[in-house]
């Protein structure tokens, strides 16, 4: 079942709508204030998807704009479908502040490009690596956290099985060096590195590698998701990451910096069949 889609999706989507209805009615935002007796800002965010119309503004705002009834119905009952409320059982109910978002994107998204400097993607992390990154976390959590966090991390990776979303990650070298004597050893690494090779068979998954020799490369010591939303107009949303939750932003003019940005990653990587190959030697 396809799980539904978020908030922010929902009104970034209704937000150009409007926007495309206002213009076609030649119609200033100033102009569109005045329907709701509001400012100019308000109706400004509203077409952003920086805030959620709510149903009587959306109402009158469709009335101001002469919209047919289908357009009308279909925007209405999107915006009531956004109100719904999320059951404390689902997976996003197991995580919290921006997290439970990046989980709400994850599984509703149509495509996910990402790009990770220093650690393997959590949706390609073997068990033994998600254990060993949580244990390395000061103050040490208790085995009974560590457990929860790998489970729940374990419970995410589950989206790859969808054969309808399409993954795409750009992991650096650096990755991979970092977890060289992990737990004493090379068998994590090894391991891990074996399981990402058996995921770029998936139809899909692609994984690419930026090896050393490339040198610098732009946005190298990012790691950031683009979640990519095949709707009408198609949306895309960035998640960067932080230390904890990270940020989530939707302002086309930083998503389309990070498209750019992907774009020369994916440039500068090995292909997929390449980074097989560098990921199987020993």
């Amino acid at each position: 079942m396809t799980a539904a889609i978020p908030k922010r999706v929902v009104n970034i989507i209704i937000g150009r709508k409007l926007e495309a209805l206002r213009i076609a009615c030649e119609m200033s935002q100033a102009e569109a204030g005045k329907l709701l007796d509001c400012t100019q800002n308000k109706i400004g965010n509203i077409e952003r998807g920086e805030s959620g119309v709510k149903i009587p503004d959306l109402t009158a705002l469709l009335n101001g704009y002469r919209t047919d009834l289908s357009l009308r119905q279909d925007l209405l009952e999107l915006a009531r479908g956004r109100e719904g409320r999320y059951s404390p059982k689902s997976l996003r109910a197991r995580f919290h502040g921006t997290m439970r978002e990046v989980v709400d994107l994850e599984t509703s998204c149509h495509s996910l490009l990402q790009h990770n400097a220093m650690t393997v993607p959590g949706m390609l992390q073997t068990e033994a690596y998600i254990r060993q990154l949580f244990r390395s976390v000061r103050p040490s959590l208790s085995a009974e956290d560590i457990e929860r966090e790998t489970v729940n991390r374990l419970e995410r990776q589950h989206i790859l099985d969808d054969p309808t979303k399409q993954f795409w990650y750009i992991v650096d070298q650096a990755a991979f060096e970092r977890m060289s004597n992990m737990a004493g050893s090379d068998a994590i690494r090894r391991g891990q590195k074996e399981h990402i090779a058996e995921m770029i068979d998936r139809p899909n998954v692609e994984v690419q590698v930026v090896p050393w020799e490339v040198g610098y490369y732009w946005g190298q010591e990012s790691n950031f998701t683009i979640f990519g939303f095949e709707s009408e107009p198609p949306v895309e949303v960035v998640h960067v990451e932080g230390v904890e939750d990270g940020d989530v932003t939707s302002e086309l003019d930083e998503v389309s910096v990070y498209l750019k940005v992907w774009e020369q990653q994916k440039a500068a990587a090995l292909g997929p069949e390449q980074s097989r190959t560098f990921l199987l030697a020993r």
